[in-house]
């Protein structure tokens, strides 16, 4: 799922993780892999965002594609694992 910038933001703020930026010279060929997304980095892996279609596009889970090796300068893909936590792709609401 590509984001947008208010839902990478949020994502950011609420996930410990940073997003690729699009000049990235990574982003070509992870979107060849696996398609057109938001990638976002942590200290655990490489993730994107799905949608979870029983909520109408307003909440989605973090899926981990690849981890890092043990020395922490590469990563290797893997089978998609779904992380335990579900993620609201809306805005927050500021206090007013």
């Amino acid at each position: 799922m590509k984001l947008d910038a208010a839902q990478i933001g949020s994502i950011r703020d609420r996930y410990d993780s940073e997003p690729l930026a699009d000049d990235n010279p990574a982003l070509p060929k992870l979107q060849e892999t696996f398609g057109d997304h938001s990638f976002f980095l942590d200290a655990r892996g490489l993730h994107v965002v799905e949608p979870d279609p029983d909520h109408e596009g307003t909440l989605g889970y973090v899926i981990k594609i690849a981890s890092w090796t043990e020395d922490q300068t590469q990563l290797r893909v893997h089978e998609p694992e779904v992380l335990p936590m579900a993620i609201s792709l809306l805005p927050e609401r500021k206090a007013g």
